[in-house]
């Protein structure tokens, strides 16, 4: 009697109900034998068959070991502040009078992305996109109405080892630290490596206004930019780049031609339209450098250019100008920052010339750490981001700021930042209709001074909880009735936030 294992069992009886797997052989027998040979030559023609299968498949099927790569981010937020509401926006500090009530909210943000490598030349990138804020219209009970957002859709690709390509829906910010666009763009997008000199190209079109009515012509009338970024790695330590950038605005606008006391928080690029079109080249150098323990950085940029005449208006030229110098030094248990930019606003009643800095509609400046005056993506949570310069433009700003790691777990950030506005008889103050300017100069340049901490616990490598709490103390410029066209002096803005955010 022939003893037989299957799947690490004793099994005896019939051998033709076992499918061959895991046989093990213990003792030996002429019967057992003789099925072994059987189920061996039916075993021989499987393989083949599977063969022949695996052949055909290899002809119609073209072989690729295809790597799937997740990540994302989660991050729950609790809101409370006189300023901060609904929709990411300039916040308009003359519009905050005394005694207004804080508002209280809770939000959400889950970004999910997927990568597809076929191989380290070429990859698919992907990235959605959730905002909600608890209670809204897109998420009653059953949250059926939740709408999920495209972020990122592009080709990544390398021809050789020194061309890289990426087309589609792509993050792109410039060399200037996002002053002129930090934002997700549709743009094609290539680098070119030559040892310590680095060569970007790029054109993004993110407007495109036909409708087959009024416009018939597909690039007829679109907002366009050209890149064109220049890096040299003169040592592994310092780099510096040269930069252009030239826009050319031929959407359809609101309003057409821009007022020549246009308020400087406004986007001047909605105020285009064909007939009033804006060409805008903007020049730009910058560098880093590590000198011991200390990082310096800085940048200077200028603007020329000019919007065309519309109707009665006269051609319109554009003066504008930003510097920024920064550093950083590693002190005690953590790192002390400093920094200091500029940004031109338009002080001219000219309407053949505009002297504010002009930005892409979307900018950041995250070197600061501002939590109320000045926009930082990284302190922008979700969709409900709002600075007094969110456009970040007609500003000059000190800031000092200090990032300590008590412990592997704890940290503690603390923020200080002083503001003055180069252009404040066209500051927004609150009267009449959104955006407008007031005629009246303010009392003075300062805007006002904020303080901001964070402190945070890292439960996990992947889960973090903190708290935020930012206060503005005004400044001259929303102060002084009787220079401001004000019932009444504005409240100090301020925003307190908890949240908990999660990374894999």
């Amino acid at each position: 009697m022939a003893e037989v294992k299957f799947q690490g069992k004793v099994v005896s009886g019939n051998l033709d109900n076992l499918d061959g797997t895991q046989l093990v052989v213990s003792t030996s027998g002429n019967a057992f034998n003789k099925k072994l040979k059987e189920a061996h030559m039916s075993l021989k023609k499987t393989v083949a068959i599977l063969a022949a299968v695996g052949a055909l498949a290899a002809i119609s099927v073209p072989a690729m070991a295809l790597e799937n790569e997740f990540h994302g981010i989660y991050n729950f937020n609790f809101n409370g502040s006189n300023v901060q509401s609904s929709a990411s926006a300039d916040i308009q500090v003359g519009g905050t009078p005394e005694k207004r009530q804080m508002n209280n909210y809770f939000e959400q943000r889950a970004r999910l992305f997927y990568t597809a490598k076929v191989s380290d030349d070429l990859k698919f990138v992907t990235g959605l996109e959730i905002d909600h804020r608890y209670g809204d219209a897109n998420a009653d009970l059953d949250t059926d109405s939740i709408n999920i957002e495209v972020k990122h859709v592009y080709l990544d690709f390398n021809l050789g080892s020194s061309f890289n390509a990426k087309t589609g829906l792509q993050a792109y910010q410039d060399t200037i630290k996002g002053l002129f666009i930090s934002a997700d763009v549709p743009a094609v997008i290539t680098t070119t490596k030559l040892g310590a000199y680095t060569l970007g190209i790029g054109f993004s079109r993110f407007d495109d206004d036909f409708n087959g009515t009024t416009v018939t012509r597909l690039g007829d009338k679109n907002k366009d930019l050209f890149i064109l970024d220049n890096t040299f790695a003169i040592t592994k330590d310092t780099k510096i780049a040269a930069s252009y950038y030239f826009l050319a605005d031929y959407a359809t606008g609101t309003t057409g031609y821009a007022a020549s006391n246009t308020p400087n928080g406004s986007n001047i690029l909605e105020l285009a339209n064909a007939d009033a079109a804006i060409l805008l080249n903007t020049f730009a150098l910058s560098g880093e450098s590590k000198v011991g323990p200390a990082t310096l950085s800085g940048f200077a940029a200028m603007q020329a250019g000019h919007q065309k005449a519309a109707g009665t208006q006269v051609r319109r030229y554009f003066h504008g100008w930003a510097a920024n110098v920064a550093a950083k030094l590693a002190v005690g248990p953590g790192t002390a920052r400093t920094a200091f930019l500029f940004t031109s606003g338009n002080n001219s009643t000219d309407p053949g010339s505009y002297k504010g800095w002009v930005t892409s509609s979307v900018n950041t400046y995250n070197e600061g750490n501002m939590q109320i005056l000045a926009r930082s993506t990284a302190n922008s949570p979700s969709t409900t981001d709002q600075y007094v310069r969110r456009n970040v433009t007609n500003i000059a700003l000190l800031t000092l700021g200090y990032d300590a790691n008590l412990t592997d777990k704890i940290f503690l950030n603390g923020n200080l930042g002083f503001a003055w506005t180069p252009a404040s008889n066209r500051e927004f103050m609150g009267t009449g209709a959104a955006g407008t300017a007031h005629t009246n100069r303010n009392s003075g340049d300062f805007m006002g001074s904020e303080i901001n901490l964070e402190t945070g616990y890292k439960v996990s490598p992947n889960l973090t909880l903190k708290a935020t709490g930012a206060y503005m103390l005004l400044g001259a410029v929303y102060k002084d009735t009787s220079s401001n066209s004000l019932t009444e002096n504005p409240e100090n803005p301020y925003s307190m936030r908890l949240h908990a955010q999660f990374k894999f």
